[in-house]
């Protein structure tokens, strides 16, 4: 039996001090039928552009285009692709040597399973183990379950609208999750950690963006508009949501739970 081709997407945008970090964790991958696309979006930094030029392009397909963000140059790779499945790698992040043979086999025994995540592990400005929580549709439209480097089929792109265009300063990956899962569609999780995603500075992240209040709730907004039959259809429970999430998952909540931890006790006697 062939394996299947997997296209590995990764945008690139002055990531040269950690691309060849990336390029090593695709290359020491024990599935060996891989394709994977370095989409050059227009970076300007020295390093990054010695080191695309240096690249061995009889087994990268390196494109280079000006810069035109992260959801135009994801789409134009993968509409360049070949694979029967499609994983996107952001140049300063890695995966583990097995992930995408499993991701693979899941995909291939189980024709309705969508999409293949993995618990997964921050590193660089903060070191911790994220496990995944249980997906349903519901809960996805309350908050982004998965991380952006997920394998999924690349027919499934080809009916959606690709990564939105009217996403373009953030959470682009969680609106596609949700186009491509609407109709129904199992997600299978992976066990252990297969994937590894950079914390960088805040100045140089592009979640530093998305992190300002009021972007943020620009871009929930735009999720709510690009999908409004679904959230009319579908209940969204107030507590699933990123706000409520992100309220009492602060040190401040749970300074403020300390604190009041005592007052309760006495409150509770009465």
């Amino acid at each position: 039996m062939n394996n299947p081709l997997v296209s590995v997407i990764t945008p690139c945008f002055n990531d040269g001090k950690y691309l060849l970090e990336c390029i090593k964790s695709v290359n020491n991958s024990n599935y060996k039928n891989i394709e994977h696309i370095i989409i050059d979006d227009g970076s300007t930094d020295k390093n990054t552009c010695r080191i695309l030029d240096t690249l061995d392009t009889s087994y990268i397909h390196l494109i280079r285009t000006k810069n035109q963000g992260v959801c135009k140059a994801r789409n134009q790779a993968i509409k360049e692709s070949t694979g029967k499945y499609l994983l996107p790698l952001d140049g300063d992040d890695i995966i583990s040597d097995k992930y995408i043979s499993l991701a693979v086999k899941e995909l291939e025994d189980d024709n309705s399973i969508s999409l293949v995540s993995t618990d997964y592990k921050l590193f660089g400005k903060k070191n911790k183990t994220i496990n995944l929580e249980p997906y349903s549709l519901e809960r996805l439209l309350g908050h982004n379950l998965f991380t952006n480097t997920s394998m999924y089929r690349r027919e499934d792109f080809d009916k959606s609208r690709g990564y939105n265009l009217n996403m373009k300063d953030g959470l682009e990956d969680w609106d596609f999750w949700i186009n491509i899962l609407k109709n129904g569609g199992k997600v299978k999780y992976i066990n252990g950690i297969n994937f590894f995603y950079r914390i960088k500075n805040k100045n140089l992240s592009r979640n530093a963006k998305i992190s300002n209040i009021e972007t943020f709730a620009l871009l929930r907004q735009q999720i709510w508009r690009n999908h409004q039959e679904i959230f009319s259809n579908n209940f969204l429970n107030p507590l699933e949501t990123t706000e409520y999430l992100q309220i009492i998952n602060s040190k401040e909540y749970k300074l403020g739970k300390i604190l009041l931890k005592p007052i309760r006790k006495i409150l509770n006697r009465n």
